[in-house]
């Protein structure tokens, strides 16, 4: 039996993600679902792409 896993098209799953989170706003609300937050500002966010990774934070309130 062979793992289909291997099978996965990285590039077709990473362009997808990409074309799904392009907005500031969507991508705030899977960081909020994914770190049982609320944060409401999507400029806030500061995002680092990485090759073949993504860093997501937000800017710390305490420094405002």
């Amino acid at each position: 039996m062979t793992d289909e896993r291997n099978n996965v098209n990285r590039e077709y799953k990473d362009r997808l993600f990409k074309l799904v989170f392009r907005e500031k706003e969507d991508l705030l609300q899977l960081y909020n679902a994914v770190n049982g937050t609320d944060y409401a500002n999507p400029e806030d966010m500061e995002i680092n792409t990485l090759e073949d990774a993504t860093y997501m934070g937000m800017k710390c309130e305490e420094n405002f």
